[in-house]
């Protein structure tokens, strides 16, 4: 796919999208908790650098799973509602906060759907913020319009995504070549071989092993991601590539962690303006 999916199409997708997360949201659950490298090493510490979090903000996390980000910002002060497109999701999410009383609420909310976005609260969010979830968005021009709508003057939205140049086409491929100096000394090269990359494309995947569907991941290129947003008045104003530190022991030889030099995850900060 190279192009916004058709009405048809992105109804049908949609609804994949949602039955695909309800049937994988006990899983992730169980593996994910309360987060695991890649949130905890990567995207929890440049996420909250960028959403500058003061006690007494209210953040609105959209995608928020089983509330894992939304409950590691309440633990910073923040008043938090976490929406998600899967009920289950929600579900758990709720049954993981209940120490957290009213400081962070879920609901059942599409992305996708700007009018389902704004009955969460229009004009209502110091922040907004968006987990590793917009690759899994059939279409982005939603949310876009939406946040540009729920955010308070001087706001601002910020989201992860897996990095659309070096960790997203289904046919990237990490690679690994060892060679011996003459000294008898063996050197790794780690390195990520892109064919494709500037047309956006969907295609299904699983990012964690044994979960029980494949998901829908739609790559869109940065151009492509970024654009929607300018189109809509939003400003970049913060931009992060955070790698595995060196120190970081991988569990097998193509573990990101080994890929000290390439980015798998991409964090972005942008602040809404005048739409064009």
């Amino acid at each position: 796919m190279t192009e916004e999916p058709s009405a048809n199409e992105f109804q049908h997708l949609n609804e994949e999208v949602r039955d695909i997360w309800d049937a994988n949201a006990d899983f992730w659950d169980q593996r994910m908790g309360e987060g695991n490298d890649f949130h905890r090493d990567l995207i929890m510490p440049n996420q909250l650098a960028l959403l500058d979090i003061q006690p007494g903000d209210n953040v609105l996390d959209v995608g928020c799973g089983n509330g894992q980000f939304a409950r590691q910002m309440a633990d910073r002060g923040a008043r938090v509602v976490g929406v998600d497109i899967a009920e289950r999701m929600i579900e758990n999410a709720v049954s993981r906060s209940q120490d957290y009383g009213d400081r962070v609420r879920f609901a059942v909310a599409d992305a996708t759907d700007e009018n389902a976005m704004l009955k969460v609260g229009e004009g209502a969010y110091d922040a907004i913020c968006c987990t590793m979830a917009i690759m899994d968005m059939a279409s982005i021009e939603p949310l876009s319009s939406a946040v540009r709508r729920l955010l308070k003057p001087g706001g601002r939205f910020v989201f992860s995504v897996m990095h659309p140049v070096f960790n997203s086409p289904k046919d990237l491929v990490r690679t690994v070549d060892r060679t011996e100096t003459e000294d008898g000394l063996i050197i790794d090269t780690y390195s990520v071989k892109i064919s494709k990359y500037i047309q956006s494309v969907a295609y299904k995947g699983l990012a964690m092993l044994g979960q029980p569907e494949p998901q829908h991941y739609f790559h869109r290129p940065i151009s492509g991601l970024l654009n929607v947003f300018f189109r809509d008045g939003f400003t970049l104003d913060g931009i992060e590539e955070p790698v595995f530190g060196s120190d970081t022991a991988p569990n097998g030889t193509l573990d990101w962690d080994n890929f000290n030099q390439i980015p798998p995850v991409l964090v972005v900060r942008l602040r809404p303006g005048t739409a064009r």
